[in-house]
């Protein structure tokens, strides 16, 4: 599923590109979403697993939430994001749309380079320390970090399907 089979859903063409820059632009999408009908695909990664996770990660700063995940987590979330709901083959999953932006720690995060915009270190302070979901425009809202309270949560309700990296900069792995 993709930008454009979402506004294509959801009568939306004029607002394509708030789909492509969803997670990473301050766009809430709520107002405007019903159920979109999609499917999931065989991950490149796994291509033999057959469960679909609880959570899983969906683009840039995005996750996607099972209903139980939904249930769990829909109240703690609220204030960090909108659910936006799926409908995969009978039954629903949600988009996590990530509002919540984060700056780092600039004292202790910098590029590679002047002008170059690859991040070379990145730490979050004590603002990230409040915020069990975010994402960093900084660091160019290509992850999902969360704070150890989620991971908490995430191991007590045992929830499956994502990956914790104390490496914020470890790609495809959500960032503690």
């Amino acid at each position: 599923m993709d930008a454009e089979d979402i506004a294509e859903q959801l009568d939306a063409d004029s607002r394509i590109m708030d789909f492509v820059y969803m997670g990473v632009k301050d766009k809430r999408l709520a107002d405007l979403w019903t159920p979109v009908k999609t499917s999931f695909e065989p991950s490149p990664v796994y291509p033999q697993a057959v469960k679909v996770p609880s959570i899983s990660t969906w683009s840039e700063s995005c996750l996607i939430f099972s209903e139980r995940a939904h249930a769990i987590f829909r109240l703690m979330l609220a204030d960090y994001g909108e659910f936006l709901p799926l409908d995969v083959q009978g039954f629903t999953y949600y988009i996590f749309n990530n509002l919540t932006d984060v700056e780092p720690d600039m004292s202790k995060s910098w590029y590679a380079a002047e002008g170059v915009r690859r991040v070379e270190s990145l730490v979050f302070g004590a603002d990230a320390e409040s915020k069990l979901l975010f994402r960093s425009s900084w660091q160019g809202c290509s992850a999902c970090f969360c704070n150890e309270t989620f991971k908490q949560l995430w191991h007590e309700y045992e929830i499956e399907g994502l990956q914790f990296a104390e490496d914020l900069l470890d790609e495809g792995y959500l960032s503690v």
